[in-house]
């Protein structure tokens, strides 16, 4: 599959963490001399480092401005700048890095940090497996769509345009009879989000619950729908919905490990084109 010009293999991806499994898809990664697992996140804005990976591998750090973690919470932030980042036979330079307390959670779970996929190399598409046992590979733009028809006969592809926005992978979707709205694929998410606002009065009379925790450790909440349907780029995809109450940083629906696990998903940077591969 590495036989085209411009294919470079990155890393084997693992959902295995010193816990147990996770939802997301994690890269083993070694970070100024340290080792360590990193969530390959397209929902992340920036490539984000724990302090205690930051103290350990020597990274010199400085305060920064809040950042804001998936529940819309206010997280303190420092910045640590020419960071190098060995992904499997893969020298990356970050010339910028957000660092973070460590969540409990990252603590647990023996994680380092994210890395987004779309800011890995400027010009560079990378194809996340998503599948057990899959691999994440950067590809020139001119080589893509080859090289994913010969990495995966039989799949159905879709190219999405992206939206502009924030930096994430953004594209467009509706759900059931609802218009269709700004629509984030996130592989740092475990299930399929929309805003109130995306679906109005779809989750009128339900009981709310808890859905979970951002990094900054507080705790969300929202109503389930099953049974629902998403619409993008030609197809129909069944899925359970989750109304979100806090603030999923856009209008519209955040598509989660539920519908993008046993996919292959290939993010250029910001702005470009998405390809998902569908079974």
């Amino acid at each position: 599959m590495n036989d085209h010009p411009g294919v470079r293999h990155v890393s084997r991806i693992t959902f295995a963490t010193a816990e147990g499994t996770t939802h997301a898809p994690l890269v083993e990664a070694v970070v100024n001399g340290v080792r360590t697992r990193l969530v390959l996140d397209t929902g992340a804005t920036d490539h984000l480092l724990t302090l205690a990976v930051c103290e350990a591998a020597n990274l010199a750090t400085e305060p920064g401005e809040p950042g804001t973690d998936s529940t819309g919470s206010s997280v303190p932030s420092w910045q640590a700048r020419d960071v190098m980042v060995a992904i499997g036979a893969m020298d990356l330079a970050l010339p910028e890095v957000i660092a973070i307390e460590t969540p409990p959670p990252f603590l647990r779970a023996g994680l380092g940090g994210t890395l987004s996929p779309q800011r890995l190399r400027p010009d560079t598409y990378v194809a996340l497996d998503l599948t057990e046992g899959g691999a994440a590979t950067l590809l020139s733009a001119d080589d893509l769509d080859a090289w994913l028809t010969d990495a995966y006969p039989g799949r159905r592809s879709l190219e999405l345009p992206a939206v502009e926005g924030d930096g994430t992978v953004l594209v467009e979707a509706a759900i059931d009879a609802f218009p269709p709205v700004v629509t984030m694929l996130d592989t740092g998410a475990k299930t399929t989000y929309a805003a109130a606002a995306a679906v109005p009065g779809l989750g009128e009379g339900r009981r709310r619950r808890s859905t979970g925790h951002g990094v900054g450790g507080t705790e969300s909440f929202g109503v389930d729908v099953p049974d629902r349907l998403l619409h993008m780029g030609g197809v129909e995809l069944s899925f359970d919905l989750v109304i979100a109450e806090h603030d999923l940083g856009i209008p519209g629906c955040v598509v989660g490990m539920d519908l993008l696990r046993g996919t292959v998903l290939a993010v250029g940077p910001p702005g470009s084109p998405v390809r998902w591969l569908l079974p």
